[in-house]
């Protein structure tokens, strides 16, 4: 096996949207207005981690470069684990969003434990036409920690059809 698959690619947009000469043009937010938050996290702004996990190939990237970026790709490629991040103004609350783009192979068991216990939220996503997919949501729903008999973070399923 090649070492690229080991490799932990982190980026602010998926790989097959950036551009090499991209640093001299500003931030912009989903809606392409120039981003003018700073990374300082004051009581005017709000950072949270949002983990989107799944079986592989159910669409995990897809939802989350169309909600971030307003695109989509036909083409499939491999996740092994990709960052973004999303800049959002809602009501003079400054909220920055870091969505963890996960495996669906989940070869590497402790990069699932540590973006289970690092996350404040969860995004759970299956192919609704795969009752498979569905089973590995539950197993995964079933590995988060519980607070009072309840699952810590906020969950949501998302149900997808390929």
């Amino acid at each position: 096996m090649r070492g690229r698959h080991l490799r932990r690619r982190f980026s602010l947009q998926p790989s097959f949207m950036k551009d090499d000469n991209n640093e001299d043009k500003p931030k912009r937010d989903k809606v392409g207005r120039t981003n003018v938050v700073d990374d300082a996290i004051g009581p005017a702004n709000a950072r949270h981690k949002i983990v989107v996990m799944g079986s592989a190939k159910v669409g995990k990237t897809s939802i989350i470069t169309q909600f971030l970026y307003n695109t989509f790709s036909p083409k499939y490629k491999r996740t092994i684990e990709e960052m973004h991040q999303g800049n959002f103004s809602i009501a003079g609350v400054s909220l920055t969003l870091d969505i963890l783009d996960t495996a669906g192979s989940y070869e590497f068991p402790a990069m699932r434990a540590l973006s289970i216990s690092s996350a404040d939220a969860f995004i759970l996503v299956y192919d609704v036409t795969d009752s498979s997919t569905f089973e590995e949501v539950r197993a995964i729903r079933d590995q988060m920690p519980r607070d009072e008999g309840h699952h810590s973070g906020a969950h949501c399923g998302c149900g997808q059809q390929n």
